[in-house]
């Protein structure tokens, strides 16, 4: 998760790891997940999830999709992400847009504080 910013400073102030428990702090709230559990993953944030989005698609779209509803990523652009792929790509593809749209987020909240 440290690439997130790969193109930008961070804010003023703010260190890198402050950002990444904004970023992982903003993603609890968007997916409505217990944040210890995002902190606490031992298989990383990303790859957590991939797997609560591949398995959200595969039994209960609907709060998956109230997430990215809640991240901004477009309904046009997840659209053509799950179209072009398999649920499994497709469910990865959306954890790095939905990471990376987090990250702006919080990057945008603490820039123009």
């Amino acid at each position: 998760m440290n690439d997130l910013l790969h193109d930008r400073d961070l804010p003023a102030g703010v260190t890198p790891e402050a950002f990444i428990t904004k970023v992982v702090e903003q993603l609890a709230k968007d997916f409505e997940l217990d944040l210890e559990r995002l902190r606490t993953a031992r298989i990383g944030v990303g790859p957590l999830l991939k797997d609560i989005i591949s398995a959200g698609l595969e039994s209960d779209p609907g709060p998956v999709f109230a997430a990215f509803y809640r991240l901004d990523l477009g309904e046009d652009r997840v659209r053509q992400i799950l179209h072009d792929n398999d649920r499994l790509i497709a469910a990865g593809l959306l954890a790095e847009l939905a990471l990376q749209r987090a990250a702006l987020k919080v990057w945008t909240r603490l820039s123009y504080r």
